[in-house]
């Protein structure tokens, strides 16, 4: 954690706008990028404003040409501060300053710059003088794409707002107004803190008013030589964890081997045969070091030397308990099974027989045939209320909605999973209702979802419905229990092009089950070549949240990413050159995936489909573009005293998934130059770390490993009666960001802070986009580590 206690120099000027009823930015900042932080031209100089503050209510403060009214209120833009306090180093998205808090670029009416990455912790100091005492309230202009969100403000260190809550706005740059009071305040000048109790959420602007003739005028200078907004916390204190901590599955033969050990004084460690006093191998610890996310003092054992198939414990002296690892061919063929039918625990729309599911067996829920077109959606081929069916998919996570977003960037990954590794698919069976069919288990299951994706695309444009959903989530109740309408909420620009990218992804691959899927393949091409014009007549349709529907958002309100995959994936599918131009793949770059980040998908593609690309692909950037990746990834492993590319900023919403997407990306560029050991190790040590080798001793996969979580955030496993989980599903993981879901954590340490109730959906939900890496990973460790 890093200390952003910054003077900025009287010379430079404090940017702060004043709202005028003849002409302010009414909403967003209208400053453009200024890395010397001058102030914005269309601002009159900080020192000399001084606003009168009529009874006009702040909501009604938009800015008008043709209004004479006096001022009504002080705008302050919240990139504007005078001190900070930013938990992270750097500006991440590197626009208008250049110190430690991360600005981005505001879709804001009036366009300029937002406040983003809010973390537990941050704070942001302005500097205020009251002229005339007064009654003042403050508006704050936030957006955020999820739950949990708080912050309050201060007054020269002292409460003034409580906790504001900021909930779902629909997207990262879908935004409202927020209002509080903070109370009289006297003649005098005031440090303004803004204190971040939890993210994450986006902030804009801030604008103070008064209701009872208060006058306000802004001071370039901070308040005193020491921000009022500091509150000493006691540093963390490193410790020594008690237990070695190593992949609770075991290891491949040929996989490297790695256990963090306690720091204790002994220098080397012995493997026994389980069981007994047999040493088989001997080796040297590393040399001490800390671990930031979890602020502990470690080791690392390398045993892997040891190849033999077998039952061994890891001793080290000075810890009192030895750590049991297994060496098998097999090690990850059952984990990776589960993980895959995990997807079929999840089906909508059917019942799961006592054949298939065993004690999980449940009635069937949510038919999805009776399915009414939301007012959001509704034109005039399709008036709200129309009734439409989309049967089948997958419940999303931990609840019994339906997605576009998420299921793209999962559907795609099993179906790139098997791309890879098609002849250890097929010999899969997964004892699902499909499985003595000639089609591997893991298509026959995308299957499932891909008929729901295809009934989501509007026939009349091919425009794709964002989700189906209920309009709030339901209780903890078995899936038949919830009998709550069902909708088809708004098309978006993200959903329409991750459908257009997923069928034609999907359309290569089912063209070779032409005979048991007849038709379905070009069925999928048609669909996502008009899902792709729809796309490039509506290019920026975002996702907004309707009032009266309160579940998860999925908001995007950058679709680049989105464009250039579905490019990609058209282009493989159809080798028209168009497309590979529209993908601008020069300007691209390559990161890790999630469902708000797909770019990467259609380099993964693109690399899987090398040998059969046309003349107008740029092979040697494609490659590039992945190995430059895997080479960041493997760096950060040889740097970690845990010998993992997981550093503090990683543990956000979801951060195992983040992990196996590393693994993912790592291992996509291993196998496009397989002398490259270090990114199959990097991969490998990211496996690791989910199935136990972490600072909480958990292997996050229900049902595998000495210790796994019980209580996750999922309905059907909390309303079944069953004290355990359903099998191989992957919690989301420990981070600080906690949104007021359970009362308390064991550590507010990135890397700790995570509880196994089932309150936790923070993380201990579970979700299909997080699954479905899983299955990727395990199944290439199982067939690249023999």
């Amino acid at each position: 954690m890093i200390l952003r206690n910054v003077l900025i120099p009287a010379s430079l000027g404090l940017a702060i706008s004043l709202l005028t009823a003849c002409g302010g930015s009414g909403g967003g900042s209208s400053k453009s990028s200024n890395s010397s932080l001058a102030p914005s031209s269309s601002s009159p100089p900080a020192s000399s404003s001084s606003v009168g503050v009529s009874s006009t209510p702040a909501s009604s403060l938009t800015a008008s040409s043709s209004s004479t009214a006096p001022f009504t209120g002080l705008l302050i833009e919240a990139e504007d501060y005078v001190r900070y306090y930013d938990t992270t180093a750097g500006n991440t998205t590197g626009e208008y300053r250049t110190d430690g808090v991360d600005i981005e670029k505001s879709t804001d009416e009036g366009g300029g710059f937002n406040i983003a990455y809010i973390d537990p912790g941050d704070w942001l100091e302005f500097s205020v003088d009251v002229t005339v005492a007064g009654e003042f309230s403050i508006e704050s202009r936030v957006a955020t794409a999820q739950a949990g969100g708080l912050f309050s403000y201060e007054i020269d260190g002292k409460t003034a707002s409580g906790e504001i809550s900021v909930t779902p706005t629909g997207g990262w740059q879908t935004w409202t107004s927020l209002n509080h009071p903070i109370g009289r305040l006297e003649a005098g000048n005031y440090a303004l803190c803004v204190q971040m109790k939890s993210g994450p959420f986006n902030l804009n602007w801030m604008k103070i008013t008064s209701a009872n003739g208060g006058v306000l005028s802004v001071n370039q200078t901070p308040n005193g030589e020491a921000s009022s907004c500091i509150h000493p916390v006691e540093p963390p204190k490193v410790t020594v964890p008690e237990r070695i901590k190593l992949n609770q599955l075991g290891f491949t033969p040929n996989a490297e081997k790695l256990a963090v050990v306690p720091a204790v004084d002994a220098a080397s460690f012995k493997v026994l045969k389980a069981g007994t006093t047999e040493e088989v191998m001997t080796g040297n610890l590393s040399v001490g070091a800390i671990w930031e996310p979890s602020f502990e003092d470690v080791k690392l054992a390398d045993f892997s030397s040891l190849t033999a198939p077998g039952s061994y414990e890891l001793k080290v002296a000075g810890v009192a308990q030895t750590a049991p690892f297994i060496i098998s061919a097999d090690a990850y063929k059952a984990v990776n099974a589960a993980a895959l039918k995990s997807f079929y625990f999840n089906r909508a729309s059917t019942a799961l027989l006592e054949t298939h599911a065993d004690i999980y067996q449940r009635a069937a829920g949510h038919a999805d045939t009776t399915v009414f077109i939301h007012a959001s959606a509704a034109d005039a081929k399709r008036p709200e209320g129309t009734i439409v069916s989309a049967p089948k998919g997958w419940y999303d996570a931990g609840d019994y909605n339906k997605y576009i977003v998420n299921s793209g960037i999962t559907t795609y990954t099993l179906l790139a999973a098997f791309k890879r590794f098609p002849t250890y698919f097929t010999a899969q069976s997964l004892n699902i209702p499909e499985s003595d069919d000639a089609v591997p288990d893991i298509l026959n299951e995308a299957m499932w979802n891909l008929e729901w994706m295809l009934a989501m695309q509007d026939p009349n444009d091919g425009g794709v419905y964002h989700k189906l959903t209920s309009k709030g989530f339901s209780g903890f109740v078995m899936p038949d229990a919830d009998t709550s309408e069902r909708y088809m909420v708004q098309k978006s620009t993200a959903a329409t092009l991750d459908f257009a990218a997923v069928m034609a992804a999907a359309s290569r691959i089912y063209a070779d089950y032409e005979s048991q899927y007849p038709g379905m393949s070009a069925k999928m091409l048609a669909a996502a070549k008009s899902a792709w014009a729809w796309a490039k007549a509506n290019p920026a349709v975002y996702y907004a949240q309707p009032a009266d529907i309160q579940t998860g958002g999925y908001g995007d309100n950058n679709v680049s990413d989105e464009f250039f995959w579905a490019a990609a994936e058209l282009y493989i599918a159809t080798k028209d050159d168009n497309y590979y131009s529209a993908m601008n793949a020069a300007e691209t770059s390559a990161d890790v995936p999630g469902w708000g980040g797909v770019k990467s998908l259609g380099w993964m593609s693109l690399a899987q489909h090398l040998d059969s690309l046309t003349a107008a692909a740029d092979k040697t950037l494609i490659k590039d573009r992945l190995t430059q990746l895997a080479a960041s990834i493997s760096s950060k492993k040889s740097q970690s005293a845990y010998g993992v590319s997981m550093e503090a900023g990683d543990f956000f919403w979801g951060s195992n998934s983040g992990a196996l997407n590393q693994a993912m990306m790592a291992l996509e560029a291993y196998q496009l130059d397989t002398s490259k050991t270090a990114y199959r190790q990097a991969a490998q040590a990211l496996f690791d770390y989910v199935m136990g080798r972490n600072a909480t001793d958990y292997s996050f996969v229900t049902g595998f490993g000495s210790k796994s979580p019980m209580n996750i955030h999922h309905r059907p496993s909390g309303a079944d009666g069953i004290a355990a989980p359903i099998p191989g599903f992957i919690a989301g993981g420990p981070h600080p960001d906690h949104f007021g879901d359970c009362s308390s954590y064991p550590s507010p340490l990135p890397a700790k802070s995570f509880v196994d109730l089932e309150c936790s959906y923070s993380t201990n939900e579970i979700a299909i986009n997080w699954n479905a890496p899983l299955v990727y990973v395990s199944a290439a460790l199982q067939v690249l580590n023999p």
